[in-house]
């Protein structure tokens, strides 16, 4: 199987976030304040319908199932939506060692950048700090280095970031109203680019 492309045998017993052509990673803790952006957007593009995840799934595999974009017919051309949560190493790890990955990733998650709080912006994974790298909501220095694994594979890595205003040292659940309000725009920006990518069928 050529690297970075669905599953080419539909018996394939995978994952949906190893055979959809898009994946999208919600990133982050939701009991962290501001870094449970991430989740948060993948909750609101599932509740749109932006892919699906199958009920009662393993921790390890949150969904399952191959979900055709809308107007497909085909897996090859499929989006697959995760709140990853804090989960996302193990499903990088998956990727990078797996028989079958996306053709491209974008992760969504907080970014402390010096920006305005609620600011949302596109971040290449040479510009992440080494904070992010070390906590990965990028989760940790593995997957950091994982997802130049996976680019090197010939997986396209779009990450969507957000200014966090509270990113707090105890578990405090709850977005601040700056961060809350660039939610849905994030989703959009999500979409749009999915929407790209699925079309251009490239990375």
């Amino acid at each position: 199987m050529a690297p970075g492309n669905a599953a080419e045998d539909a018996d394939l017993d995978l994952p949906a976030y190893c055979t959809a052509s898009v994946l999208v990673l919600g990133c982050g803790n939701p009991f962290m304040g501001d870094d449970g952006f991430g989740p948060a957007v993948a909750e609101l593009l599932l509740q749109q319908g932006a892919g699906c995840r199958e009920q009662g799934a393993g921790d390890n595999d949150p969904a399952r199932t191959r979900h055709p974009a809308p107007g497909t017919q085909h897996p090859e051309s499929s989006l697959c939506v995760i709140n990853a949560g804090t989960g996302s190493r193990g499903m990088i790890f998956n990727l990078v060692t797996g028989p079958a990955r996306p053709k491209s990733i974008i992760i969504v998650d907080a970014l402390a950048a010096k920006k305005r709080p609620g600011e949302l912006f596109w971040v290449d994974i040479e510009s992440l700090s080494l904070e992010k790298a070390e906590d990965f909501s990028l989760h940790m220095t593995p997957a950091s280095n994982m997802l130049y694994q996976l680019r090197e594979l010939g997986v396209e890595i779009r990450i969507l970031a957000c200014e966090p205003k509270n990113l707090p040292e105890m578990m405090t659940d709850g977005l601040t109203p700056e961060v809350a309000a660039a939610v849905g725009p994030a989703a959009g920006m999500v979409l749009a680019k999915a929407h790209e990518l699925l079309g251009s069928g490239t990375g």
